[in-house]
């Protein structure tokens, strides 16, 4: 909670407010000097309150902008940073409208990775299904199936502490290719071809290697290496591995948002309509070429989550801030201090 300190030197009064950054899991406590206090107006305070949004934001991304980066220059980091940053502020202060956007993310999520597979339901679909359990008329039971896993997948996920292992990677597949698959959430122990690509899986003896040094290779990296692109590579490198017979790229899609949500990032989303140009660039990244995943998946993920930046924004500026809560109450004690 923002507070609000008064320094008296030589006889005038000289109003801070007292602030928490909190930033990967880390607070420090900073002061912005507002002014004297006697001298000060209401719109005065309220547009200091303003600057300290400001202030925190780019003290924010100059965290995450210091992390290693590969493929993300500068601008593509501070967009990210600023989407991360209001998403953070979206649900501290509109956690009613923030339960509907991510509901509404989520079942675009899920008709998305879905469809991206072959999976013909559609978006109305999934959302009936999801709200008043009403099943697609006419469509064939596994498709049901697949759709109905992911639900199964978002409550196991809302109940997981833990990071990222070979135990989690296995988990995941067994939730979404349950009645689906016989082998679900077990390794594959043949070869596999992927239909008219030309990466080759390696060999299934390989695979339990593979699978060990991903799980390192994420240890290593998941401090130091900016998470959007870890959650990207993570998922990248696990397609390319393909441990298991199908499922695989639902699989990896779901531990991208895994690692995304994990660190307070909104979820990525994305349907048919991206599936030539995102299975293209996979097969760049099968070959070790990452930018153009990095490059594709960025551009779609500023274009759908833009509204959260805006609306936040809109919602926390200096017109409307006195209607938030935590600014009320500051601006309250203000008035009180402004009359003593």
């Amino acid at each position: 909670m923002d507070k609000l300190e008064i320094k008296t030197i030589k006889g005038n009064k000289y109003l801070y407010i007292k602030y928490k950054l909190k930033v990967n899991n880390k607070s420090t406590y900073n002061s912005l000097y507002v002014g004297r206090l006697e001298k000060l107006s209401l719109q005065d305070f309220i547009l200091k309150l303003d600057e300290l949004q400001d202030i925190r934001l780019n003290k924010f991304t100059d965290f995450w902008i210091g992390k290693q980066r590969q493929f993300l220059d500068d601008n593509q980091t501070v967009n990210l940073e600023a989407i991360h940053y209001n998403y953070r502020l979206f649900s501290e202060h509109f956690p009613d409208e923030l339960e509907i956007y991510n509901n509404s993310v989520f079942t675009h999520y899920v008709q998305g990775t879905t469809a991206i597979e072959g999976n013909t339901i559609t978006q109305r679909q999934v959302d009936e299904l999801f709200e008043h359990g009403i099943t697609p008329p006419s469509k064939p039971l596994r498709e049901v199936y697949e759709i109905v896993n992911f639900k199964k997948l978002r409550s196991f996920f809302d109940n997981y502490k833990g990071d990222v292992s070979e135990k989690l990677i296995r988990e995941v597949h067994a939730i979404i290719m349950n009645d689906l698959l016989e082998s679900a959430g077990v390794y594959r122990r043949i070869q596999v071809l992927i239909e008219k690509a030309e990466h080759q899986p390696p060999p299934a003896f390989e695979i339990s290697e593979m699978m060990e040094e991903l799980v390192k290779w994420y240890r290593k990296n998941r401090d130091k290496m900016h998470p959007f692109e870890l959650a990207i590579l993570l998922h990248t490198k696990l397609v390319t591995i393909h441990p298991f017979v199908d499922g695989n790229g639902r699989g990896s899609r779901a531990l991208m948002n895994f690692v995304l949500e994990k660190i307070r990032y909104p979820t990525i989303y994305f349907g048919i309509e991206h599936r030539n140009d995102y299975l293209d660039a996979v097969a760049e990244g099968n070959d070790g070429q990452y930018r153009p995943i990095v490059d594709l998946l960025y551009d779609i993920y500023a274009w759908e989550h833009e509204q959260v930046i805006t609306s936040v924004q809109d919602g926390l500026s200096a017109t409307d801030v006195q209607e938030q809560p935590e600014m009320k109450s500051l601006i309250d004690r203000f008035l009180r201090l402004r009359n003593v």
